[in-house]
């Protein structure tokens, strides 16, 4: 029923039709022939009548349909999200509980200016995130950051109420993100865990491959904990070459939209242009489209040149906070257009054909620019970039490349992955387009092998991907050796390759060898190289000083031995031919030094490190040892160490020899067996020095510097055995 005043004056205006309604009925008198006596006037209906007519008039009506309020203002839509993807935490909501969450990311957390004295994560985009859930469940409290021993203030107003506690971890790739959110994370009480990575990887080149690994060990942690995770994408970056630029953060974006959609955990896209930017509608033409897009989300950046990585303003971070709000809350908007059947074609040696159906979604004309982004190891040679569409009409877009680098080509999957970007009116988006590589792709099972003695076998697998039989042809290359043979695969079949490659087994060989592998493979009248190089390193032991490498490519003097006994680790490097001289910030070297000190078993699995980052004057004396992370040693490390237990010293011979010496305790490395003497108990370690304008390195891989699996192996005996590390590259 309606409250009363209405009531009333809709009872008044369905009586006074009612009564219209019948006087219209009633038939006019014909004229009489002769004048008679007038009739007397009709009655007007009386109060009693109105309200009969009005209640018939009313039942007729149809029930009003409220909703039940019992999410505050959640509607069923948004209630039906929460609880496919994050039950737990609506609960604790919904409840005005504490809600603790973990923000793990990489540099996307940098960029927001502290208001005042406040803590800048409050104005980054967790902290906008959080506010809004705040302002949506409880009435006060709003957000607190947990940062122990800082001095800034926790909250922006020092409200009483429930709170939202955010707590910051930040490391330079998702590759540690594991191991630090089950260290430093865990020393907290989460509740939520927000992933923010791809920023930092994409630029460094991190392989797609290790993105998905890392991603897989942060899901089984958070969820042999009982957590809930939300995984936020990275934003593009934007510099000369644009159209390259914009690429380098999406196929790590990509790859982890796709493992959430196969997880069934929540994806936000923090990089989306359709909620950061808004193309100016006047300019029609594709080349002046693209440079005023591209002006228009420089501002969305902090562009620095002195730093490589360009991290989002103030104002882009709250934008950003509004969009991991909006797909948590209701997932993100549709545009104007559609993408489907993507495909992507080997046309050739080296060349690549790309194609998908876009579709116009809206009941109106739509003019469409289609702007091909060019991913590392790729080329673009032809596409069109004005598409125009009738309402509801799709067209087939082709665009070819040329394929630059063949160690672009998937690696352990056979998905390429190639984004575009598609701008429509004040619309515009990076379309993250993945489809398998046809007619056929190599996959390399095993990437990095340790202790290998006589042979390595890559597991090289060719997979069919064109959908019918496939006769292939394939020949390897490697270190002046080739092998050849065919493979018979089904429709969608695998096999993986008879191939073994031998090692070195000359005394003379070199310490570090990096030789490059060639795959051809024919099919289907195409055939494509697959080329990668394989690092080969020698296990080194104690008192052996072995070589570092330069890297600019020139020759090296610089030195590095390692010594142990029963109560510490030493480290000497010899920087015979290093010119040392202090920069503008005063110091003359850098020193990362990353070492798994597992037990052996589990040195063999992967995991990451962290490196110790030791920095010093040019002039002798102690050098500086920066705070080191609790998973420094490895995964499952998780202790406070105090670096005052280290020492590291810069010194000089009466001859002008230049000497750093490292030392750190034995303790520190609790989950080591340390037997000296025996080969088998060993340490992964790699070493990057840079200092007199030139770098060094022990192993250089492209793979993150604090993945365990790009260190090479020192055996704490003064008797090495002669094995080696493989890497595929």
């Amino acid at each position: 029923m309606f409250p009363n005043r209405t009531t009333f004056t809709l009872l008044g205006a369905l009586a006074l039709m009612a009564v219209e309604g019948l006087l219209a009925q009633t038939p006019e008198t014909p004229p009489a022939a002769a004048p008679v006596a007038a009739a007397p006037a009709q009655a007007s209906p009386d109060l009693p009548t109105l309200q009969a007519a009005a209640r018939i008039a009313e039942e007729k009506m149809p029930a009003a349909e409220l909703p039940p309020q019992a999410y505050f203002d959640l509607s069923p839509v948004q209630r039906e999200r929460w609880q496919k993807f994050l039950p737990q935490t609506l609960l604790k909501l919904t409840r005005r509980d504490r809600v603790q969450i973990l923000v793990l990311g990489d540099a996307i957390l940098d960029g927001a200016k502290k208001d005042g004295n406040a803590d800048p994560l409050l104005r980054s985009f967790a902290g906008a995130f959080a506010k809004a859930l705040a302002s949506q469940f409880y009435y006060t409290g709003g957000v607190r950051v947990l940062r122990p021993g800082s001095k800034l203030r926790s909250k922006e107003s020092m409200v009483m109420g429930p709170e939202i506690l955010l707590q910051p971890i930040r490391t330079s790739s998702i590759v540690s993100a594991a191991s630090a959110l089950a260290t430093v994370g865990f020393q907290g009480q989460p509740d939520l865990v927000i992933l923010a990575y791809g920023l930092e990887d994409g630029m460094a080149g991190t392989p797609v491959a290790d993105i998905s690994a890392a991603l897989r060990s942060v899901r089984d942690t958070v969820k042999g904990n009982r957590l809930e995770m939300i995984v936020a994408g990275p934003i593009p970056q934007v510099a000369a070459p644009e159209e390259t630029s914009l690429a380098l953060t999406r196929g790590a974006s990509s790859v982890m939209r796709d493992f959430c959609a196969a997880e069934k955990l929540l994806f936000s896209d923090l990089g989306d242009f359709s909620r950061l930017i808004v193309p100016p509608v006047a300019l029609g033409e594709p080349h002046l489209i693209f440079p005023a897009v591209m002006q228009q989300y420089q501002s969305c950046l902090n562009l620095v040149p002195s730093v490589q990585i360009a991290t989002p303003t103030a104002e882009t971070h709250e934008a950003m906070g509004r969009i991991l709000d909006q797909d948590v809350m209701s997932g993100p908007p549709h545009v104007s257009w559609s993408v489907s059947d993507v495909k992507a074609t080997l046309a050739g040696e080296n060349a690549l054909k790309l194609e998908f159906q876009i579709a116009n979604t809206t009941r109106e004309a739509l003019s469409l620019t289609v702007l091909p982004l060019v991913p590392a190891g790729f080329r673009l040679k032809d596409a069109k970039s004005q598409i125009k569409l009738a309402a509801g009409a799709k067209e087939t877009a082709l665009v070819d490349y040329s394929i630059t680098d063949t160690r672009s080509l998937p690696l352990q999957d056979a998905m390429v992955r190639l984004p575009v970007l598609v701008i429509a009116g004040k619309e515009s988006r990076i379309q993250d387009l993945v489809a398998p590589l046809q007619p056929f792709s190599a996959a390399w099972g095993a990437r990095t092998l340790f202790n290998a003695e006589k042979n390595f076998s890559p597991a090289i697998e060719i997979e069919n991907t064109s959908g019918q039989s496939l006769s292939a042809a394939w020949e390897v290359e490697w270190a002046g050796r080739k092998q050849a043979d065919k493979v018979s695969l089904d429709a969608k079949g695998a096999e993986t390759l008879k191939l073994t490659l031998p090692l070195p087994v000359d005394e003379k060989t070199p310490f570090r060898q990096r030789l490059p592998l060639s795959l051809a493979v024919s099919a289907n009248g195409v055939r494509q190289i697959f080329d990668r190089s394989i690092e080969v390193v020698r296990n080194f032991g104690l008192k052996e000083p072995v070589p570092m490498g330069a890297v600019d490519g020139q020759a090296s003097a610089v030195t590095l031995r390692a010594d142990a006994d029963g109560m510490k680790l030493f480290l000497t490097f010899d920087l015979t031919g290093v010119d040392l001289v202090d920069d503008e910030t005063g110091k003359g070297f850098e020193l990362l030094l990353n070492l798994d000190a597992r037990s052996y078993g589990k040195r063999l699995t992967p995991g990451a490190t962290a490196a110790l980052r030791i920095t010093g004057k040019a002039a002798d004396g102690v050098a500086q040892i920066d705070e080191i992370a609790p998973w420094a040693f490895g995964s499952g490390y998780a202790a406070v160490f105090d670096v005052k237990e280290l020492t590291a010293k810069l010194s000089s011979s009466a001859s002008g020899a230049r000497r750093l010496t490292i030392s750190l305790p034995k303790t520190y490395l609790y989950l080591h067996e340390w037997a000296l003497g025996n080969g088998n108990s060993e340490l992964g370690i790699n070493a990057r020095l840079s200092g007199g304008s030139r770098s060094y390195f022990l192993t250089r891989t492209n793979r993150h510097g604090d993945d365990a699996e790009s260190l090479s192996v020192l055996e704490l005996t003064d008797k090495p055995t002669r094995r080696w590390t493989v890497r595929v590259e």
